[in-house]
């Protein structure tokens, strides 16, 4: 793999990131000195290629906490919701701050470590990136589960109330249709967020097949601790 910029300058390659040429010092691309959230979520929706790529080459990665606190408390939500759903009806509320605090902590370990992990099997390839802009666009991949979490979140708590993430009863004998329709949505937006992780990968190893390998183990590692986070029933 390679993931190369060439200078029209002299024609020597740098990487990606870089904002001058390693040889001539010719200027290969616009300096952006920071991330804007909105633009940068809708250009995620319209053209994720080039949000991407503009989240690199940002000089601060601002936003990305904000981000990340919120992908994460969808996630912790979602495990809840899956564990209860189909290992058993725990009601995790009677330790809902231990057991908020211990799926934190799992889901926010998994997302600073995969970025470490991309750079070192990327360096392994002699694709240089760099763990501030891996990890960033990680965080911006999971921009679905934001929205989810602000826009649908609310109105599956108006309908099912603690229900929809303690399922004793079950969402699905409180209002069936309704429930179905929400587990849809629900299972969209990881998908489209896991389409987004893939591009994201796509932009820093210049490889299809590497990204849908990388997407493909992802996707089953955060289902997999989804589901066996060791929650206190």
């Amino acid at each position: 793999m390679k993931n190369k910029i060439k200078c029209e300058n002299c024609n020597s390659e740098s990487d990606l990131y870089k904002m001058n040429c390693v040889n001539c010092g010719a200027v290969l691309r616009n300096k952006l000195p920071n991330i804007d959230l909105f633009s940068t979520i809708w250009l995620l929706i319209e053209s994720p290629t080039s949000g991407f790529e503009k989240i690199i080459f940002a000089e601060h990665k601002n936003f990305q906490i904000f981000v990340l606190i919120l992908l994460v408390i969808k996630m912790v939500f979602a495990s809840f919701f899956l564990q209860s759903l189909f290992i058993e009806p725990v009601n995790y509320q009677n330790y809902f701050s231990s057991n908020f605090g211990i799926g934190f902590g799992v889901l926010v370990t998994l997302i600073l470590l995969i970025p470490f992990v991309l750079k070192v099997v990327l360096k392994g390839q002699s694709v240089i990136t760099r763990y501030k802009d891996n990890l960033a666009i990680i965080i911006f991949s999971h921009v679905p589960l934001v929205l989810f979490l602000l826009v649908v979140l609310p109105i599956e708590f108006a309908i099912f109330g603690k229900f929809w993430m303690f399922s004793n009863p079950s969402p699905f004998i409180i209002k069936e249709t309704a429930a179905y329709i929400f587990s849809t949505l629900e299972a969209l937006t990881f998908i489209w967020t896991f389409l987004l992780f893939g591009i994201s990968i796509k932009i820093q190893s210049n490889s299809k097949l590497f990204s849908v390998f990388t997407t493909l183990i992802y996707s089953l590692i955060l289902i997999g601790l989804f589901f066996l986070i060791p929650y206190l029933g």
